[in-house]
């Protein structure tokens, strides 16, 4: 929030970069997918809040990566780049695939759980992409393919988080 002011003044060589939703390895889960990865993997159902209408973009961490990467080098000083995607999907949606991931989707309804929503919550925040996409970047990794990685790392890496970390995590609500 500060450097928006100080560029005009000090000149630095600041980009600012805004993105949002990326999911992928590693990520901590009290963010929606690697929750609800986890939640799936420990046989628990998916806390959708209110009817999960709320759409984001998703972008794939690797994704994500290759933009600041090509910001940082092609970037233009003082300029803001929002990285994201155009393709929105709503929380539920998201609900919905990973359940089909997990080769549940015939059982859909035995694997969601509707819980009262936040006391606010964004029906949308989608960003426009158009001076990142004008430096010649475009998410290569579909929201699946990504989903299809992410749940192979968890699978393959079940013991990077410690358990008593997950606690507050992987409830409904999570507080800080």
């Amino acid at each position: 929030w500060w450097v928006p002011p100080y560029i005009p003044s000090s000149h630095p060589p600041a980009i600012i970069t805004r993105g949002n939703n990326v999911y992928g390895p590693r990520q901590y889960p009290e963010k929606l997918v690697p929750k609800f990865l986890f939640r799936m993997e420990k046989g628990m159902k998916l806390c959708v809040h209110g009817k999960g209408t709320p759409r984001r973009s998703y972008l794939y961490v690797d994704d994500a990566v290759k933009a600041f990467e090509l910001i940082l080098f092609q970037g233009e000083v003082g300029e803001v780049y929002n990285v994201g995607t155009k393709e929105e999907i709503s929380v539920l949606e998201v609900t919905k695939a990973i359940i089909k991931a997990y080769g549940r989707d015939k059982e859909e309804d035995k694997w969601i759980e509707y819980v009262a929503d936040r006391t606010f919550n964004d029906q949308r925040y989608f960003i426009s992409t158009a001076k990142l996409d004008r430096l010649g970047w475009k998410p290569e990794i579909k929201f699946d393919e990504g989903l299809k990685k992410t749940i192979k790392w968890y699978r393959d890496n079940p013991a990077h988080w410690e358990p008593e970390a997950l606690i507050g995590a992987l409830v409904p609500h999570p507080r800080r």
